[in-house]
């Protein structure tokens, strides 16, 4: 349940393999939040794998990791639709071994 006339955060939560890890180094994934009623966003490229050193990824204490996908504002409670994605951007290099937790929604400080 969301609350209305709040600004929201979509988090990605995922792990990479240890082992059998393909097509993620140096080569990031487009990450998009689009709520109902509001023109499509630009798309976040983002780099998933740590040994790039991205810097919008974070380590959680959980051990998962979360990338922002993007933000929205929530004006009508819970009489809406948001659609989160995740894409391939390069799609000649095949990808394994992202395991995906799910997307976090949390409100978001003003200043954040």
């Amino acid at each position: 349940m969301l609350s209305p006339d709040t600004n929201y955060g979509a988090y990605l939560v995922f792990k990479l393999r240890d082992q059998d890890t393909i097509g993620f180094r140096q080569r990031p994934v487009g990450l998009n939040v689009n709520p109902e009623g509001v023109a499509s966003r630009e798309e976040r490229k983002v780099s998933l794998d740590p040994e790039d050193k991205p810097r919008h990824v974070r380590e959680r204490g959980d051990g998962w990791m979360e990338v922002e996908m993007g933000e929205f504002f929530n004006e009508r409670g819970n009489n809406g639709s948001v659609e989160f994605m995740l894409k391939q951007i390069d799609t000649s290099y095949p990808k394994q071994g992202l395991i995906i937790e799910g997307i976090e929604i949390r409100p978001k400080d003003i200043g954040s």
